[in-house]
């Protein structure tokens, strides 16, 4: 069964979820690091040494991608989807005038700002302020 947010329970979960966005953003800017130091190191003659940073920036690669789904997971067990992870964007199901939404958060936002419908994405978002009724209110299922 779909739980549905209002705006204000979302904007209270909100604070949880952004802890776990920010090991997000530094394991993601660590991949990116290791990244560029691989490819740094693919593009020279290589002595022992600097195969065996390549091999260390491979399997510190893999260790934080399997660390950010486990924070992915641990998002997603407060009944919220995450759409993309840079920037991370969380989706949280809410419905307006009997329709299905989702109310929409951006790692760099402060709270919960826009929504958009479930097959418009990232790039349809509106303004709360457009949502039919009272967002705050119990207008939202639980």
């Amino acid at each position: 069964m779909i739980r549905y947010f209002s705006v204000r329970e979302a904007n209270a979960i909100l604070p949880q979820i952004k802890v776990l966005v920010e090991e997000i953003a530094e394991k993601r800017d660590e991949i990116y690091y290791n990244i560029m130091r691989y490819e740094e190191l693919s593009e020279v003659e290589r002595t022992d040494r600097e195969e065996l940073e390549m091999m260390y920036a491979k399997s510190m690669i893999r260790i934080l991608e399997s660390e950010i789904k486990e924070l992915i997971d641990t998002i997603q067990n407060f009944g919220v989807l995450v759409k993309g992870i840079d920037p991370v964007i969380v989706d949280f199901p809410a419905q307006n005038d009997g329709e299905e939404i989702f109310l929409c958060w951006k790692e760099d936002e402060e709270e919960i700002l826009y929504w958009h419908g479930i097959h418009e994405g990232f790039r349809g978002r509106k303004p709360i302020s457009l949502l039919k009724g009272k967002p705050n209110k119990s207008y939202f299922n639980f």
